[in-house]
């Protein structure tokens, strides 16, 4: 059998990790990749780099910490770029604002905190740095190479379809360009969402523009844990079949 190829999307907190999890407990030869680990390479790249910890309020000291990203970027995920590229520019931070206050958030903890970063990013702690780690994911997705990320993730995902991996999940999409290479490596691409509860940070620009990814089926997750386990052994009963609906619902899971 091939391996099977599947990428989340989903607001935070609708219950993406519950899903991959009963996919987990299906089939035990599965792996789960996310975005925000592959960002975060970069970040703890980063972290490493600091010898004085920036102005958060001085783009001159932002880009002296920023100035070694070319040389992290080819080392962590095999891209290339030059520093005009990914350099602050004052005038666009001036019109832009709120698509750079995460960064300005992340380095004013840092002052507050330095041991933030000297601890590596982990999935365990990724929550503690999670608006660095979305502010960098698309400042990079933007300035460098929309698919930066997700480029490098299908290179995961090949190395893992010659290891005897069953089920590949890939978490984390939150930009049209992230589907669209998960259904160049023949993937699906599935939407989470949680009818009637809170969605955050939507005036993050990634956050915004999550809404624009085309899905193959959308998973209501408004049931228990045990009903999102019966819909996600549906699922991949139906993706074997080549059958995928459009819709299903958790808590009307087949028994």
């Amino acid at each position: 059998m091939l391996m099977l190829l599947l990428g989340m999307t989903g607001p935070i907190g609708h219950g993406k990790t519950t899903f991959a999890d009963a996919i987990m407990e299906l089939e035990p030869h599965t792996i789960h990749l996310e975005s925000s680990l592959v960002i975060a390479r970069v970040a703890n790249g980063l972290h490493a780099t600091l010898r004085q910890i920036p102005d958060a309020h001085n783009i001159d000291s932002l880009n002296s910490w920023l100035h070694g990203l070319p040389s992290i970027l080819k080392d962590t995920v095999h891209t290339e770029c030059t520093y005009e590229q990914i350099k602050l520019e004052p005038t666009v931070m001036q019109q832009h604002p709120i698509e750079y206050q995460k960064l300005i958030l992340h380095v004013e903890n840092l002052r507050r905190d330095p041991g933030l970063a000297k601890q590596a990013i982990t999935k365990e702690n990724k929550e503690t740095y999670r608006p660095f780690l979305q502010w960098l994911g698309g400042y990079l997705a933007k300035k460098v190479d929309s698919q930066i990320w997700f480029r490098e993730i299908v290179r995961m995902v090949h190395d893992a379809a010659t290891t005897g991996c069953k089920v590949c999940i890939v978490g984390g999409l939150r930009y049209p360009s992230d589907a669209q290479a998960i259904r160049e490596a023949g993937g699906k691409v599935i939407k989470v969402y949680r009818p009637g509860h809170l969605q955050y940070d939507m005036l993050d620009p990634t956050e915004r523009e999550r809404d624009n990814i085309k899905v193959d089926a959308t998973v209501m997750s408004n049931g228990t844990v045990d009903d999102v386990k019966r819909c996600a052994k549906q699922i991949l009963t139906d993706i074997e079949n080549n059958q995928l609906d459009v819709l299903y619902q958790t808590s009307q899971a087949p028994k």
